[in-house]
C-alpha cells in the first residue's frame, strides 16, 4: 500500500473509523457489530470494509466478518499517521 492509498484513508472518515475499531478491537467482527458500535449505517459499514479489503488492509474471516490484517508495528505507525 502507497502513500497514495493511505491518504485517501485519512480522507475517508467511515474507512478509518472502521479500521481502526477493527484494530482497537483485535477480533473478528460482523458489519452490524462494527455498525452499532459507531453508530453508522451497515450499509456504510460495508461500503468501508470493502474497500478496505481491496486495499488490502483487512480479511474476510466469514460472510460479513472482519479484521485487521496488519501486524503491530504497522498498527501504531498507521494510527500515528491518521491522527496526524
Amino acid at each position: 500500500m502507497g502513500s497514495e492509498e493511505l491518504d485517501g484513508l485519512r480522507r475517508a472518515e467511515s474507512q478509518r473509523q472502521v479500521l481502526l475499531y477493527l484494530i482497537e478491537q483485535g477480533e473478528p467482527l460482523s458489519s452490524q457489530e462494527i455498525a452499532n458500535a459507531l453508530g453508522i449505517t451497515v450499509n456504510a459499514v460495508n461500503i468501508a470494509l470493502f474497500n478496505l479489503h481491496n486495499k488490502g488492509l483487512v480479511d474476510r474471516v466469514s460472510r460479513g466478518v472482519y479484521r485487521y490484517k496488519l501486524g503491530p508495528i504497522i498498527v501504531k505507525l498507521l494510527e500515528s499517521y491518521l491522527d496526524r
